[in-house]
């Protein structure tokens, strides 16, 4: 039975409960005589999986504020048996995965779920819980350090994420001062923020060890489910973007230099693609919206500034897990947030209005869509404020005993506002599709599909943004297309950091500033820190939580965006065909590979460099026009 977020109970849940009922599981699964007595034990374990929705009610909980006594006990309680749980339940799979009746049950379940056991087996067991806990209290520690990062401005002191309007300020003496600010307020956490690194990279390469790897970085692609692939693989493909993706940002940064009228790019102007600024919500509720080019194959006014820009500020290092768990550097917006309206209110540009904007937007886009952003927002499953002591970033998650999707995100005011609700959109629109689906496990996504999901969706949006952004529609549009180069050259950059970082069993926090400030160089040969030394001496990691939380998650959303992109693409040509493809891909995943989920949706593999190349002479084609 469906109810209201805010009327959802929360009840601690008990790890000693728990454990009994997973051990009567698994006496029942060792006596089960066939795969149906098989599946009618996994049915029980989906009861208790729902039962556990408490935990993730205080996970979003504890992030909407921080700071709160209660949810900050109850969540280190989970932080504490969360690893203990994480071996039942490898437990529970190996019974399934040794059972004489697997043949059957593969038949009923699908191999490719019993490929995710087998990778999660090598990815943890109970040697692993100690330092599990270790781990989690560490990260717990480095929430609690950057979701109070504050900066000094003009004499009062701001939360941390309410100064990225100002830092796309069109004033550039304004941008360069708020880019010094903030970079002070992470400069005065530095020692705390390595200290932490530091402990992390121990915690892990202790891990790696107990788990008989060479290094963390081979554990890490189990523990990731990578099924299909390698990290053979995955270097290839860095190669690619740098073959093919580098030259044209660079073009794209050129041609941003000269639409601002600058003599030089520096790193306080990276965030600001016109000079008037970048367009900001608007949601204007009965703005025209001109939609029918994007179904004949037309740009839907990308107009010229497609000729400008690359990605505002790096909003790379997005997410985590299963649960596509997207904790970004950016986030969304409020019914009370700061462009203005209080709670209830539809002013124009406010939080409440971006909000209608993506129900009227949704509404439009198709019957599916239609019916699950009713459910969402109707059901209050979107905290969207930025509060004092609210975690930042976005991402969604999903209450298993509801079978209800939630977004977490943070208004910032900035045309942010409307990208998250398309990309965290994404992710619960594809979790809402696939709501009643009885085998469980088939709900459950790898992240580098989990971003396909929601990235496509930022495009398949693309002709529904003058509801946010009214006549600068076509700016954001143009704007997100070349955004999406940089995000992609940004995760490999990533990646690349990380794998270095942990093949090296000497490397320290300090150690990895150095590191980053030549592998950044070698991505984004044009940038200029200027007089920011933060930045400049290489600690601009430390600001992306992925790399403290969910190593090698970034390379996921590389490739996810090379395959939205690829649906961008076809849109173009034809509407109709790439949304039917979309949505198999949406019910579809979880039952296939990420590679084999590519290929039967129609779209280029992303570690073929045909289609780097035809996606790069694409856009660079589609630029050149606009700017004509």
């Amino acid at each position: 039975m469906m109810m209201h977020f805010k009327e959802m109970p929360y009840e601690r849940v008990c790890y000693e409960e728990l454990e009994g009922r997973y051990h009567q599981l698994m006496e029942e699964l060792r006596e089960a005589g066939d795969a149906e007595a098989c599946m009618a034990v996994l049915r029980k374990r989906y009861e208790l999986m729902a039962d556990m929705t408490a935990m993730d009610l205080c996970y979003v909980r504890h992030d909407m504020d921080v700071n709160d006594a209660f949810y900050a006990a109850e969540q280190a309680y989970y932080d504490e048996i969360g690893p203990k749980l994480s071996d039942l339940s490898n437990q529970f799979d190996r019974l399934l995965l040794d059972s004489p009746h697997r043949k059957d049950l593969e038949e009923i379940l699908g191999s490719y779920v019993f490929a995710l056991m087998e990778a999660g087996q090598s990815g943890f067991d109970s040697r692993l819980i100690e330092l599990a806990q270790e781990e989690n209290k560490l990260l717990a520690r480095y929430n609690q350090l950057t979701s109070n990062g504050t900066v000094d401005w003009e004499g009062e002191k701001r939360k941390r994420n309410l100064m990225t309007l100002i830092a796309q300020s069109p004033d550039r003496d304004v941008r360069k001062r708020a880019s010094l600010a903030i970079s002070d307020s992470w400069e005065a956490q530095r020692q705390e923020l390595e200290e932490i690194f530091d402990k992390l990279l121990d915690n892990r390469r202790r891990q790696a060890k107990a788990m008989g790897f060479s290094s963390y970085v081979e554990m890490s692609y189990f523990r990731m489910s990578r099924i299909g692939y390698g990290p053979k693989e995955v270097a290839a493909f860095r190669e690619l973007v740098k073959k093919y993706l580098v030259p044209l940002s660079r073009k794209l940064e050129e041609r941003r230099r000269k639409r601002l009228g600058l003599e030089h790019l520096y790193i306080y102007d990276s965030g600001v693609h016109f000079p008037e600024g970048n367009p900001v919500p608007v949601c204007v509720e009965s703005a025209p919206v001109d939609r029918a080019g994007m179904a004949q194959g037309a740009a839907a006014d990308d107009r010229a500034g497609m000729a400008q820009g690359a990605a505002a500020d790096d909003r790379a290092g997005m997410a985590q897990g299963n649960a596509a768990d997207d904790r970004a550097d950016k986030a969304c917006g409020s019914a009370t947030g700061p462009c203005g309206a209080g709670d209830g209110e539809r002013a124009v540009g406010s939080a409440a209005a971006c909000l209608e904007a993506t129900r009227q937007m949704y509404t439009e886009m198709s019957p599916e869509t239609a019916e699950f952003i009713a459910f969402l927002l109707d059901n209050g499953l979107a905290d969207v404020e930025i509060r004092d002591g609210k975690r930042d970033g976005g991402y969604m998650t999903t209450f298993e005993r509801y079978r209800a999707p939630f977004i977490f995100a943070n208004f910032d005011g900035t045309f942010e506002n409307a990208y998250i609700m398309c990309h965290e959109g994404g992710h619960a629109f594809q979790g809402y599709l696939k709501r009643h689906e009885e085998i469980r496990e088939r709900c459950w996504n790898t992240s580098e599909m989990a971003e396909t999901h929601a990235m496509a969706m930022e495009f398949f949006a693309m002709p529904y943004m003058e509801l946010f952004f009214g006549e600068r529609a076509g700016d954001y549009r143009a704007m997100h297309l070349e955004d999406a180069v940089r995000l992609i050259i940004n995760q490999c950059l990533q990646d690349e950091f990380q794998q270095l970082v942990y093949e090296d069993p000497d490397m320290t926090a300090e150690g990895c500033n150095g590191l980053w400030a030549r592998l950044d160089k070698e991505y984004f040969p044009d940038k200029d820190y200027d007089c920011n030394v933060n930045l400049r001496e290489g600690r601009g990691w430390q600001r992306i939580p992925h790399i403290y939380h969910w190593p090698f998650y970034a390379i996921d959303y590389a490739l996810a965006d090379i395959c939205a992109l690829g649906y961008y693409r076809w849109m173009h040509e034809d509407r109709e065909a790439s949304w039917e493809s979309y949505l198999r891909l949406c019910r579809e995943s979880g039952t296939m590979d990420f590679p084999s989920l590519v290929e039967s949706a129609g779209l280029g593999s992303p570690f073929e460099e045909e289609t780097m190349i035809r996606l790069a002479e694409w856009m660079e084609r589609k630029l050149t026009e606009t700017e004509g």
